[in-house]
């Protein structure tokens, strides 16, 4: 993504498995939708490395972010990305939650 404005970026999928994050960009790439990810390139620079957690707990997991009019086609083109282990968005609510 060339100079994307960064605060107008929305997240649409977080994992600390670079596997899933591969897949998600594949699947971005295909659909023609631009992104940014974050934290990629950084989950072994602290020394802490991805013990545990899978992602390093300093810097988080990665995040692949979007335009906010890509937003929605997005989610739904990572919709089964993210059930087969991606990190469930700050934003939506649990099964306990509802």
């Amino acid at each position: 993504m060339a100079n994307p404005d960064k605060e107008k970026l929305v997240s649409v999928f977080k994992s600390g498995h670079e596997g899933l994050i591969a897949l998600a960009k594949s699947v971005l790439d295909e659909a023609g939708i631009e992104y940014l990810v974050k934290n990629e390139g950084v989950q072994d620079l602290v020394g802490l490395g991805v013990v545990g957690t899978g992602f390093n707990p300093l810097t988080g997991p990665m995040n692949i972010m979007v335009l906010p009019e890509n937003e929605e086609y997005a989610k739904e083109l990572l919709k089964d990305v993210e059930e087969s282990g991606g990190i469930e968005s700050d934003d939506e609510e649990t099964e306990t939650d509802k």
